[in-house]
Order: structure tokens, then C-alpha cells, then sequence
């Protein structure tokens, strides 16, 4: 008999319980996720961790495929200022193109040697 009563206790403090809360939140797009591994495979596909911004990524997503030489520094922030609401422009991206020299590009090759010193 006492082992019935402690079996219905049991179920009763189940029942009572909350439903289980969020453990995991995305620090890029705060984003929720109960197990760890919904995470991994969110900032893995969406996010890119640890994934070097490239100029390849900046001309084709955000310029879409062109961009007209030359262009200062403050006139590419411009435009991905203008275009912020973009998917493509990422945290990575401006904190890439914040980091670039303020001075005229002129090609890009020129631009491409920037990316490469920011890197380093």
C-alpha cells in the first residue's frame, strides 16, 4: 500500500511541474532552443561560426555582384547603412568593414589587399 501511495505522489508532483523552459539562446539573433545541439545547427547554418568575412561575401551579397571603383571607406558604410535591413549584412560583415583603412579604393584588388591585412 505504501508503495502505491508514494507511485501516486510521484505522478502528482509530475503533473505539478512547469513545463520545461528554454536552456539555450542564440547570442547572435537571440533566438531560443531547448537542446544544445538546435543551437549548434543554428549558428552553424545561419550564423557561420568563426567564418571569415570575405570580400567575395561583401561584393556578392551585399553589392550584388557589383560595385563601381573607386569608393571610400565612408561610401561603402554608407550604402550597407542604407541597405541594413538586408539578411546578408551580418555583425561579421560591419565589424569587417568598420575596420577598413579610411581612405579611397580605387580597385578591387585594392580593397582585397585591405581585407587580407585586416585578417592578420
Amino acid at each position: 500500500m505504501n508503495n502505491s501511495k508514494n507511485n501516486k505522489d510521484i505522478q502528482e508532483s509530475l503533473q505539478n511541474t512547469s513545463p520545461r523552459t528554454t536552456k539555450y539562446i542564440c547570442k547572435v539573433c537571440g533566438g531560443t532552443f531547448n537542446e544544445s545541439n538546435e543551437l549548434d545547427s543554428h549558428i552553424a547554418e545561419l550564423h557561420h561560426p568563426k567564418r571569415t568575412v570575405t570580400l567575395n561575401d561583401i561584393v556578392n551579397s551585399i553589392f550584388k555582384g557589383e560595385i563601381i571603383f573607386p569608393k571610400t571607406k565612408a561610401e561603402i558604410l554608407k550604402h550597407i547603412e542604407s541597405n541594413k535591413d538586408d539578411p546578408s549584412i551580418t555583425p561579421q560583415v560591419l565589424d569587417t568593414l568598420r575596420k577598413l583603412s579610411d581612405k579611397r579604393y580605387e580597385t578591387e584588388a585594392e580593397l582585397a589587399f585591405e581585407f587580407d591585412r585586416i585578417e592578420e
